[in-house]
């Protein structure tokens, strides 16, 4: 899946975003930020910020940049800035797998419904550790294809595949190929969502 191709699907579904796919993803928002547990002192980088509807949750000292690759997602991000006058909250255009930020520079990186979007994950995930201090906090919500999952789910999820560049995302994301060159030194995983569907995992970034 393109970059090309992932602008395209988020121009066509920013104008109903908020509506449709942002609220059944508000509950991971929600729950992966309490678990954050974030600090005044803190600087946050969110991968994947879209509409900015997580801003919201944050503690309102907490510095939290959201960076995002869709110039359409990120207008409606700028407009929430401004219309809720929110303070330290900044966003930036930029690719999730080429970060411009250098080594060492947030205490918290998360990323939220964006693994299984990016074109190159595991580029994805080394640029996630490259910008978190050592012993920092990552964070991933994604849904993760495995074994457990019901028979006409997987079925489900591999016919939709050759229309993920339609959809913007790669429907069959099997959790065992993540984890072979993800690498992290996860310390708890956890389920939240409607039916549960998706995973929150928390990994301290040990160099």
């Amino acid at each position: 899946m393109d970059q090309n191709s992932i602008i395209k699907s988020y121009k066509r579904v920013s104008s109903f975003y908020d509506l449709t796919f942002g609220q059944v993803f508000r509950p991971g928002q929600k729950t992966v930020i309490k678990k954050m547990d974030c600090a005044d002192t803190d600087i946050v980088l969110e991968i994947g910020i879209g509409t900015g509807s997580s801003f919201q949750y944050y503690p309102e000292k907490t510095n939290v940049i959201g960076i995002d690759i869709s110039p359409d997602m990120l207008n409606r991000a700028k407009k929430k800035i401004i219309s809720n006058n929110q303070k330290n909250r900044h966003l930036l255009l930029m690719n999730g797998e080429e970060l411009s930020f250098p080594d060492n520079t947030f205490d918290k990186v998360v990323g939220m419904y964006v693994v299984s979007v990016t074109q190159n994950p595991k580029k994805l995930i080394e640029e996630m550790k490259r910008v978190c201090k050592k012993d920092g906090d990552i964070f991933i919500v994604n849904h993760f294809s495995d074994d457990s999952d019901n028979i006409f789910v997987k079925m489900f999820e591999k016919g939709l595949m050759p229309i993920s560049k339609l959809l913007g995302w790669k429907p069959y994301f099997p959790f065992v190929e993540f984890n072979d060159y993800a690498q992290l030194n996860v310390l708890e995983t956890s389920k939240v969502n409607i039916f549960n569907y998706w995973n929150i995992i928390h990994a301290t970034n040990t160099k």
